[in-house]
C-alpha cells in the first residue's frame, strides 16, 4: 500500500518539524511519480525543476566520471529528500538519479513551492530549524567516519541498517541487504572486490555470516566496537 502524501512528509527530516496545516500545504504541491526498477529519474545536466521526497522504494543519486565509472553519492529511502537544493540555485541537477526498485516519489515544483515559503515563511523557519539538526547529525558521522577504513564504513551501514529497521544490533540479529553489492560498495567509497574480501574477512573473523544478501551478526560486541561512540 503506498502511504499518503501526509504521512510521507512527516517522516521526512525536512518537514518533520511542520504542524499539520503547514504540512497540508506542502502535501497539495506534491505531485505523484511512479518508477520501474532502473527508471532514470533525473540526469546530470536536466534542468532543475523541483525537488523529490521518496514515498515508498529506494533511489540512488549518482555521479559519472568520464570514464563512465559510477560513485554512488546517496541511497535514499522513505521519506527522504533529494535535489533540495535547486529550490534557492535553480539551474540544473548535479547528479544523475535511478530508481532502485519500483518506485513512488513526491515531486515538488519550485516555484509554487517558493511561493508557498514567502506565503508562510514560518514553514521556512520551521523547515530550516529541522534540517539543521539532521546536517549536523550527518555531518558529526560524516567527519567521524571520513577517515576510517572500508571495514569501519561497512560495520556503520549495518549498525544503521539494522537501527532504521528496528532490529536490536545484538548476537542473532539478521538483515537482508536492501540493495545490490555493487551499489553499496560505491556507496562506501570502494570496489566490489575490495567489499567482498570486507564482507569475508568479518565472517572469517567471526563477527557476521554472509549467505547471499542475508547477513546474521554473531558477535555484535566485536563488531561494533570500532564505531565511534
Amino acid at each position: 500500500m503506498i502511504p499518503k502524501p501526509m504521512d510521507v512528509l512527516r517522516k521526512s527530516p525536512l518537514f518533520a518539524a511542520l504542524p499539520d496545516d503547514d504540512l497540508r500545504r506542502v502535501a497539495d504541491l506534491a505531485v505523484s511519480r511512479r518508477f520501474a526498477k532502473k527508471d532514470t529519474v533525473f540526469r546530470e545536466g536536466d534542468r532543475a525543476e523541483g525537488f523529490f521526497v521518496v514515498a515508498s522504494g529506494k533511489v540512488k543519486v549518482f555521479k559519472l566520471s568520464g570514464e563512465g565509472k559510477e560513485q554512488v553519492l546517496h541511497v535514499l529511502d522513505t521519506g527522504q529528500t533529494f535535489a533540495e537544493a535547486v529550490i534557492f540555485e535553480g539551474g540544473a541537477y548535479p547528479a544523475h538519479a535511478e530508481a532502485l526498485a519500483e518506485t513512488e516519489l513526491l515531486f515538488l515544483p519550485k516555484r509554487p513551492f517558493v511561493d508557498l515559503l514567502e506565503r508562510h515563511p514560518k514553514v521556512a523557519i520551521r523547515m530550516l530549524a529541522s534540517l539543521s539538526r539532521w546536517l549536523k547529525r550527518m555531518t558529526d558521522l560524516a567527519e567521524s567516519l571520513s577517515l576510517k577504513d572500508v571495514e569501519t564504513r561497512l560495520v556503520f551501514y549495518l549498525s544503521e541498517e539494522l537501527k532504521s529497521r528496528g532490529i536490536p544490533p545484538k548476537d542473532g540479529a539478521e538483515l537482508e541487504l536492501a540493495i545490490g553489492k555493487n551499489v553499496l560498495a560505491s556507496r562506501l567509497g570502494t570496489v566490489p572486490e575490495t567489499f567482498s574480501r570486507t564482507l569475508k574477512k568479518l565472517q572469517d573473523d567471526g563477527l557476521i555470516h554472509v549467505r547471499g544478501k542475508r547477513i546474521r551478526i554473531v558477535s555484535a560486541g566485536r563488531l561494533f566496537s570500532v564505531l565511534p561512540h
